[in-house]
């Protein structure tokens, strides 16, 4: 049977975007699903170094017909570049081969609506739009395994016993570390926490904050929390984010930074609460970000 191929790429937030896309195509056209994983065998200088880490979700293995670790054929590669090439200098339609679906730009794509068996789909497809219709399934896919005994447990104990749990998410890592990844992705500004936090206050007074971070140590010596009751998260498991994504998830309000991975922690959460999430996503306003944040979500 032919199969859509998702090719992923990238930290945990961008892996499970990819694996949504894929899925829900799959879904629709009723066909198998692989992953391909050879990104992470063959990083590109200049990107943060990333390891395959789908399979953290215990359900999610037996979704997919397979996982490939070699990379496409060099005659693929070089027909992907080709039609990237003319679609951006030549103005020619978005995808001209039905196996090679690149990503033709941040915005959704109306165009996956209509791919057809194979498709091969190389892109970051970060848009709530390409799995519409599929979200109970993507959420028993995103099932977390049990967590960790001792810390983690506490820390989950207390966001469920909390009528107003907020987590809040401060990303740095390469955005601070990569003057690359700083130029295209931007750091937010202790402003949009200020905004965020009054925002919280004004709807739910005083809340019980859960500041999540790839660099706790400079949470606890600079985040302002504004007078709210603060819990740094530090589970010091770098190697498994999925930990802190699940005790995101917990929380009953977010406030997230410009990352998918905070962004699936808000997603994945039950949707009672309030998600906050910033307007400006990039640092190049000239990317169109209107279709990351869903509708239902503040952008402040």
């Amino acid at each position: 049977m032919k199969s859509v191929i998702s090719h992923i790429c990238g930290g945990l937030g961008n892996q499970m975007f990819q694996y949504a896309a894929g899925r829900a195509l799959a879904l629709r056209l009723k066909s198998p699903l692989r992953l391909n994983v050879s990104w992470f065998f063959d990083i590109a200088p200049g990107n943060t170094v990333r390891t395959f880490q789908l399979l953290s979700f215990p359900k999610l293995a037996s979704t997919v017909s397979g996982i490939d670790i070699k990379a496409p054929a060099t005659w693929e590669t070089k027909l992907l570049s080709g039609v990237r090439l003319l679609r951006d200098r030549l103005g020619l339609p978005q995808f001209l081969l039905p196996r090679i679906v690149p990503e033709p730009s941040f915005a959704y794509w109306s165009g996956m609506e209509k791919i057809s068996t194979p498709a091969s789909l190389h892109g970051y497809w970060q848009s709530e739009k390409y799995f519409t219709g599929f979200s109970d399934q993507l959420r028993k896919d995103f099932t977390f395994s049990s967590l960790p005994q001792g810390c983690a447990r506490e820390l989950a104990r207390s966001i469920v016993t909390c009528s107003n749990a907020v987590s809040v998410h401060t990303r740095r890592g390469d955005y601070v570390s990569s003057a690359h990844a700083q130029a295209f992705h931007g750091l937010i500004g202790q402003n949009y926490y200020k905004k965020a936090l009054e925002y919280i206050g004004s709807q739910f007074g005083k809340a019980a904050l859960f500041l999540f971070s790839d660099d706790p140590q400079w949470v606890k010596e600079n985040f302002d929390s504004h007078a709210h009751n603060a819990t740094v998260v530090d589970l010091q498991s770098p190697d498994a984010p999925q930990h802190d994504m699940h005790l995101m998830s917990l929380c009953r309000h977010h406030i997230i930074a410009n990352s998918s991975f905070s962004w699936w922690g808000a997603w994945l959460g039950s949707g009672a609460g309030l998600t906050i999430a910033p307007k400006r996503w990039f640092a190049d306003e000239r990317v169109d970000t209107n279709d990351i944040i869903p509708d239902r979500w503040l952008q402040l």
